[in-house]
């Protein structure tokens, strides 16, 4: 059973110039649970290729010779901002036999914020498994925390923790998917906001097949900066009973032991966590930390608090080799590099982003004549508001509405779009609908796919030999609505009727045109003779309806 009880951490501070150890007067938080899983983000929303003409860079360029005449600074004084710790989610197996859920369900992420996943498992082979990806719901892109794997070779464990950086807002779901599939295992995840949005990570320990106390401790790490995050998972072989002082949370019996923590610094050091054993055996532990954002302006590429002449020039060569983008939001263009020269001219850092997602949507099969409707979210991002100006749709049978232009979006405001496709005709068709805004990534393009099926008849034929008799005047048909194997009890609802007149002499047809696609159905008939004497019913028969 998973754990999730707060409480104060009792993080040791580790002082490598003194002979013993002493404790940190910071607290932290420490979360109970049996496996961990960890997620990684790598950067903003991705790389976008410059399309403007060199006449474009030459200028940018003499632009950046002037500020080197003019010897122009613009600074600002470096400071920390404050990490906070927004979620904490855990997710995993709980009882022997059972395997890692393929969806991890957390509350919705913010733009900006830090994901941080813990990943524990057991029931691999040699040194333990290995995470072949890390995906969410609306993009984000992850990877490991530096060479942050540990393993338990001893008892086939191993514990990893991934991350995802200037995460997309609005995530919801997070899949991790480990190698080999089908493994015990369990994750937790936090969400964590004012963490460097540029280069996060700090620094990374890991721990292998340690011969453990009662008392064992994590992965001890040495921060570089007095503002960090630092989070520690131990991977046990016996139940983890509770933290050392014995304010945390208590053991269970689940197949996956093992213990998670984090810890904000307020100051630069060497910190270890601790934990309680059920019984001495061995373990395994990984710890990374992560920097708080600084306070300076995102036009700061060089993060050196000033914006000059310098980070002109690192703008200027992203737009011209976008692929080396390192750039705040990843928008390495023009006119990226033309804010960037604004700012260092003084004024201030406007770098406006609009946020999609999703950034495609697939429609599937939809009957011609026929609609289905997609939503889109947009959201402000970047250091400025965002308006948008235009909409443009493309593709047959595509269309969108519930979004008024122009429309002005703040940060983290967000605004939904009603995307529908309504066929004509039978066929896939491939489309995409772009907004256009004074966003640095305009025009911002969602794909568009969908299929047009043709409509059909989901009708049922019945046909009977007439009756010899001659005082039959018509047919009533009975029907009932059921997609049991067997034949329902009668009797069965009257559906219609057919008059004996109508019949041939060697046969009798009805069609039922009021049947639904997968749906299935039994009928029977029976003669209605002179007085309204109703005959014996004739066989039960079913019918299955196809869904397109």
């Amino acid at each position: 059973m998973f754990r999730a009880l707060l409480g104060h951490f009792p993080w040791r501070r580790l002082c490598f110039w003194c002979r013993d150890f002493s404790m940190s007067g910071g607290s932290g938080t420490s979360i109970g649970g049996d496996e961990s899983a960890q997620a990684m983000r790598t950067g903003g929303r991705g790389f976008f290729a410059s399309g403007d003409a060199p006449g474009g860079t030459a200028l940018i360029r003499r632009f950046v010779l002037v500020l080197l005449m003019a010897g122009l600074l613009v600074t600002s004084p470096r400071a920390w901002a404050q990490i906070a710790l927004e979620q904490v989610t855990s997710c995993g197996q709980q009882n022997a036999g059972q395997t890692f859920p393929s969806t991890c369900t957390i509350p919705a992420t913010g733009s900006g914020h830090l994901i941080v996943v813990a990943w524990k498992s057991i029931g691999g082979t040699g040194t333990g498994t290995v995470i072949s990806s890390v995906t969410d719901n609306v993009g984000n892109s992850y990877g490991e925390a530096g060479a942050a794997k540990s393993t338990d070779s001893t008892h086939d464990a191993i514990l990893d923790i991934w991350y995802a950086q200037n995460s997309i807002a609005g995530a919801t779901s997070l899949t991790i998917t480990p190698n080999p599939t089908g493994i015990m295992g369990g994750a937790v995840i936090w969400e964590l906001s004012g963490v460097d949005t540029i280069s996060p990570l700090d620094a990374t320990v890991v721990l292998n097949n340690q011969a453990a106390t009662s008392t064992p401790l994590g992965a001890a790490i040495t921060t570089s900066s007095a503002s960090e995050v630092i989070i520690s998972a131990v991977n046990s072989n016996n139940a983890i009973t509770g933290i050392s002082s014995g304010n945390a949370f208590t053991g269970d019996s689940i197949i996956v032991w093992g213990g998670w923590a984090h810890l904000l610094t307020t100051s630069a050091g060497s910190y270890g966590a601790e934990w309680n054993e059920s019984s001495p055996g061995t373990y395994s532990s990984s710890t990374v930390s992560f920097k708080a954002a600084g306070s300076y302006s995102a036009c700061d590429l060089n993060q050196d608090g000033t914006v000059n002449i310098l980070d002109v020039e690192l703008a200027t060569d992203m737009a011209l080799a976008p692929a080396n983008c390192t750039a705040p939001y990843g928008q390495c263009n023009l006119g990226f590099a033309q804010a960037v020269l604004n700012n260092a001219m003084g004024a201030g850092c406007v770098l406006p982003v609009l946020d999609v997602a999703p950034l495609s949507i697939s429609f599937g099969n939809v009957t011609v004549g026929g609609s289905s409707t997609q939503t889109l979210t947009l959201t402000g991002s970047g250091t400025a508001s965002s308006t948008i100006s235009q909409a443009t749709v493309s593709g047959t049978g595509f269309s969108i509405n519930g979004l008024s232009l122009p429309r002005t979006l703040a940060l983290n405001q967000t605004a939904t779009v009603n995307v529908t496709f309504a066929p004509a005709t039978a066929g896939s068709v491939n489309g995409s609908v772009a907004f256009t805004s004074s966003a640095l990534d305009s025009p911002l393009s969602v794909s568009l796919s969908g299929n047009g099926v043709a409509s059909t008849s989901h009708s049922v034929s019945l046909s009977w030999t007439p009756s010899t008799s001659t005082n039959v005047g018509s047919y009533i048909i009975y029907r009932i609505t059921s997609s049991s194997p067997t034949a329902p009890p009668t009797p069965y609802p009257s559906l219609g009727s057919v008059l004996a007149t109508t019949c041939s002499l060697t046969l009798c047809t009805y069609t039922d045109t009021t049947v639904q696609a997968g749906q299935g159905y039994w009928y029977y008939a029976a003669a209605d003779g002179a007085g309204g004497t109703l005959s014996v019913p004739s066989n039960i028969v079913p019918a299955v309806i196809p869904t397109p």
